[in-house]
């Protein structure tokens, strides 16, 4: 039998070869050969649920498709439906196992093709006239490190650039709704600098989308009952109705029409969205990704768009750097090694193109799963307990049939169990997959040629007239590009009727992030070409450091002076305030305490400025370019830098006198001697403590997301927890004195993997290894990352996209993704580990708020102890492990009238995250992670005795252990302050 298996196997792959591009059947007879292919489990490295379809055919029945794939009942069409609705793309036509795993064939020309979502309504010749324009979101800033350019139409948006970390911010801060964008061409080489924003801003794409769908849903059902109340009064004698329930029909269609998300790139776009698996998962908005990648001959066929659809043509550049190292075709051993196959007639290896095309379709198919996926977490199956994969919560059905939670023992317990029949969950898509493809860095650069379609010449009425075409109807039709009879039988064409055609406006924008990229970029045949260049106005740069003084770039420049050349550069864009409520917010707290509210560190004068006779204009944040019906540029858009001073004279009289009153308290002799009285004991009193980021959820325009970092003087700087752009509020914080705290940090915390808790690991790591990678003395050193093993394994199969300095951490997984829920989780270092990171031991507990959630408190050796919550309810254990902390730092996600919503969001209120720190006999306490719907001060008080102090967390604080006692005196000035603020939030 294993003969005939591998025969069998032979003359389909020999097939295969010859017909590559076609969809191809076997009619496999012999049951036995589809048992062997049942058995052969695949080692594929995702792990993946992947069909296989084949066609069984006999002489008695009639044809039936059968889907083998691993852990799915072949017989079950139902199973085959789910796998469709998981798994889409094109369907793969048999499987195949070999040495390193199957082969896996699939319809090759439908595979390669854009899987993309076109909002072309109506293919027509000459679409509708649309009003439209480009406008700079951000430019490079430590808020902003990305440049990004919004395309705007009324019904769609595009962003264009990079959707870099602080993006998303930066939209809310100008008011840019994100629910019409429906496509993202990130330019660049795909990595945390140019897509470090991606994952947040589809997160807030796809909760926006889901929320507009409620709504449409709620007025859907109202406008059916308003329906078929118009149609009852139609129907009634002597009303004609043209079509009953054409109105429901219609309703119900739109309401049908879910929101998808197109995102456009370089290589390892795909990947790098399939990394965040593990803690992405939204339900109803497609999403496909479209990767640009080198063209095989470096020609292009003919001068097509690279993409299309109702409102815009799009030209891609994918951009070699010279003097590259590595080939483009060549890629890692393990991602190019061909995969084997043993047969009598000798060695079938599957093409280097076939993997990458199969490695690609997976990744998709994650990605798919991550966002449009139908699964519910209230559907159990039935399964046996040894089938079970833990972790898992497991039900049973008892002797009534009602459904109870499992409580026997379990199969890894060391005890011979029954293997009785079990209901559990069905896993969400993405915890299927252990592993990615593997692939490797790509230094191509993509940028994009943008142009609207073509608009039709004016139409001649009394020239159709002529030709004898009936006014009506026929008119419209020769508009929209299509030909008519006319009355006497003959052809009329619109090119009979029409006036000349006029182009579509058009602009490019271009990433080079160094100067090895300006020579493939001038000389591009892209620049020559009438069929792409025609109607393009605007060129927007986007530039490494350094580059826009390029010669060559600057003669391309003036040699194409007929194009408007913006650039956007950190040479040309000054370190202004970008997000200016944040900073206003900073400011006016500075006039309270200066000491612990220091001023946002910025630049409003650039490096370069650009004269008269420069070839360019420098990009500005507003800078608006009208495209349709007519160019324009409205430079009256650009907006002003914050007015600091504006801000300081409208702040309230009454708070500043009442910050007057604390300065003088705190400073008093008396004050002062009575503080370190009761405050002798306590180590580590100048430690300080840095509030980066403030807010939960999503950053908003007041706070960012969660980042706290503690900095012991003699041990190191920790950080606890990193959200997104955290590295642009630490630039903020320390301006110069960046370097020298990133040579400084040792250890980052990371308490779950939610995304507004790690999303800015990346950056900081990449920023540390950079700074520290200078100096021989601290070339060698390893920054310690501690967290669930979840955490850890995404750095890794990040680490394939961009080299950020992974191979220079030290993680520690405080539990793995296999264990139901780990109990505790305690290290002691060693004289040698305290050496290199500070601190003497590391204990951790888990919290109730999301699987491997966790509380952590860190010693050191002096006795100085902080606890750090992250994201739960109050924790008995947590308590315990901290007691006696020196400081604790806990989420106040919700105020106490918000109980409830606390519980049910597993976060806590003011007054329980004071209980908790009364309990653990905290002597100092910091309120975090506050909800974002509001900006104010929670009320509370602090314990008996004084000697227990709390405080609240601003962006951009800094305090010390000493100075937590101060920072009270201040509370009634704070309280004055937004109170009067309230009003405007």
């Amino acid at each position: 039998m294993h003969k005939l298996f591998r025969t069998t196997l032979t003359s389909i792959l020999r097939l295969l070869r010859k017909e590559s591009n076609s969809r191809l059947r076997f009619n496999i007879t012999r049951a036995p050969v589809i048992a062997l292919l049942r058995t052969r489990r695949t080692l594929l490295p995702a792990k993946a649920k992947i069909p296989l379809r084949l066609r069984r055919a006999t002489s008695r029945a009639p044809e039936r498709r059968q889907t083998l794939s691993r852990g799915v009942d072949s017989s079950s069409s139902k199973d085959i439906q789910s796998l469709d609705r998981i798994f889409p793309g094109p369907r793969l036509a048999c499987s195949l196992y070999g040495k390193r795993g199957y082969f896996l064939a699939f319809d090759r020309a439908k595979a390669s093709s854009n899987n993309t979502r076109s909002y072309r309504s109506e293919p027509t010749e000459f679409p509708p006239k649309m009003k439209c324009w480009i406008q700079i979101l951000s430019v490079p800033t430590a808020d902003t490190p990305g440049t990004t350019v919004m395309l705007h139409f009324d019904q769609r948006r595009y962003l264009i650039g990079n959707v870099a970390e602080g993006t998303q911010r930066a939209s809310v801060q100008r008011r840019l709704g994100l629910l019409k964008v429906g496509d993202i061409f990130l330019t660049g080489a795909v990595g945390w600098g140019t897509a470090g924003g991606v994952l947040g801003m589809i997160l807030t794409v796809a909760d926006a989308s889901a929320s507009s769908l409620r709504e449409q849903a709620k007025a859907l059902e109202e406008r059916k009952a308003a329906a078929s109340y118009r149609e009852e009064i139609e129907q009634r004698p002597g009303k004609k109705s043209k079509d009953p329930g054409a109105r429901q029909k219609k309703a119900a269609a739109d309401a049908e029409q879910k929101p998808w998300l197109n995102i456009h790139g370089g290589k390892n776009l795909t990947h790098l969205l399939a990394t965040a698996r593990r803690f992405v998962f939204r339900k109803g908005m497609p999403l496909y990704t479209n990767e640009f990648r080198v063209k095989k001959n470096g020609q292009r066929n003919n001068w097509d768009p690279s993409y299309e659809d109702e409102s815009v043509r799009v030209w891609d550049m994918v951009i070699e750097p010279e003097g590259r190292l590595v080939s483009p075709r060549k890629r890692s051993h393990d991602e190019f090694s061909d995969v084997e196959m043993e047969s009598k007639d000798g060695t079938i290896t599957e093409s280097k193109e076939e993997v990458e095309d199969r490695h690609d379709q997976m990744r998709k198919s994650v990605v798919s799963s991550m966002f449009d996926s139908e699964w519910r977490l209230d559907a159990l199956v039935a399964k046996k307990l040894s089938e079970v994969k833990l972790p898992a919560a497991i039900f049973i059905r008892d002797e009534e049939g009602k459904i109870q939670k499992y409580k026997g023992p379990m199969p890894n317990q060391g005890v011979e169990v029954p293997d009785v029949e079990v209901l559990v969950r069905n896993p969400w898509p993405g915890a299927l997959i252990d592993e990615l493809p593997p692939t490797t860095p790509s230094t191509t650069s993509v940028s994009y040629i943008f142009k609207n379609h073509p608009q039709r010449g004016k139409f001649n009425p009394k020239k159709a007239k002529e030709l004898g075409v009936k006014a009506g109807p026929d008119y419209r039709i020769l508009t929209l590009g299509q030909s008519v009879k006319a009355e006497d039988g003959t052809t009329v064409t619109p090119e009979m009727v029409l006036g000349p055609m006029k182009e579509g406006g058009g602009f490019a924008v271009i990433e080079l992030p160094s100067s090895s990229y300006i020579e493939p970029l001038i000389s591009r045949e892209e620049w020559s070409s009438t069929e792409v260049m025609a109607g393009v106005v605007v060129v927007v740069w986007i530039l490494g450091p350094g580059l826009i003084e390029d010669a060559r770039l600057q003669d391309f420049m003036r040699k194409h002076a007929g194009l408007k050349h913006i650039v956007s550069s950190p040479e040309c864009c000054p370190n202004y305030l970008a997000l200016e409520s944040p900073a206003a917010a900073a400011i006016r707290l500075n006039l309270i305490d200066p000491e612990r509210f220091p001023i946002p560190k910025y630049c409003n004068n650039a490096v370069l400025q650009p004269d008269a006779q420069a070839p360019y204009q420098k990009a500005e944040p507003g800078l608006t370019i009208q495209l349709e019906p007519t160019i324009k540029f409205h430079e009256a858009e650009i907006i002003s830098h914050l007015d600091t001073e504006k801000v300081v004279q409208e702040m309230p009289k009454e708070v500043l006198e009442l910050a007057e009153i604390a300065r003088k308290e705190i400073t008093s002799v008396e004050y002062q001697e009575k503080l370190n009285k009761k405050q002798e004991d306590i180590p580590s009193k100048d430690a300080e403590v840095i509030a980066l980021g403030t807010g939960s959820a999503l950053p908003s325009k007041y706070r960012n997301v969660s980042a706290t970092m503690i900095r012991v003087p003699g041990y190191g700087s920790y950080l606890l927890d990193c959200g997104e752009n955290t590295l642009g509020q630490l630039k903020r914080v320390f301006g110069d004195e960046l370097p020298e705290v990133l040579r400084d940090l040792k250890a980052i915390w990371i308490s779950h993997l939610h995304a507004d808790h790690h999303l800015g690991t990346s950056a900081v790591i990449k920023a540390w290894a950079t700074e520290t990678g200078i100096d021989s003395l601290t070339k060698q050193n390893k920054l310690l990352v501690v967290s669930h093993e979840g955490m850890t394994s995404w750095l890794k199969e990040y680490s394939l996209v961009e080299n950020y300095g992974y191979d220079r951490l030290e993680t520690i997984n405080i539990a793995q993704s296999n264990e139901r829920k780990f109990w505790s989780f305690r290290r002691d270092f060693d004289s040698e580990e305290v050496e290199k990171h500070g601190i003497a031991s590391i204990e951790a507990c888990p919290v109730e708020h999301c699987h491997g959630a966790a509380a952590v408190v860190l010693t050191f050796p002096n006795g100085f102890k902080v606890a750090y919550s992250g994201d739960c309810r109050p924790s008995r254990d947590f308590i315990k492990i901290g007691q006696g902390a020196t400081l604790l730092v806990h989420e106040a996600t919700f105020d106490d009238e918000l109980l409830g919503d606390a519980i049910a969001k597993k976060h806590s209120t003011t007054s329980e995250a004071l209980d908790v720190g009364k309990k653990m006999n905290a002597r100092r306490i910091l309120l975090t992670h506050f909800s974002q719907r509001y900006q104010k001060i929670p009320i509370m008080d602090s314990e008996g005795g004084k000697d227990q102090v709390a405080i609240v967390a601003f962006d951009y604080m800094r305090v010390k252990i000493g100075d937590f006692a101060k920072f009270e005196a201040f509370k009634p000035a704070l309280m004055k302050l937004y109170e009067d603020e309230n009003g405007d939030n």
